[in-house]
């Protein structure tokens, strides 16, 4: 994964959707090696956007 840029909201809430498809993927699958990973990212990736948020609230 490529880094993305600090406060661009809607490359954020596009890699979630990413991660959501993936772990939905792996559990029709069978393979569960990787999901607590993979949510472990989107709740990184929510208080980030939490983070931007509020930040531009204080402006």
């Amino acid at each position: 994964m490529g880094k993305l840029q600090k406060d661009d909201l809607s490359k954020l809430g596009h890699k979630i959707n990413q991660l959501k498809k993936r772990i939905s993927r792996t559990e029709v699958s069978g393979n569960t090696e990787k999901i607590e990973f993979r949510k472990m990212r989107i709740s990184k990736i929510k208080k980030h956007i939490k983070e931007i948020i509020s930040r531009k609230k204080k402006k």
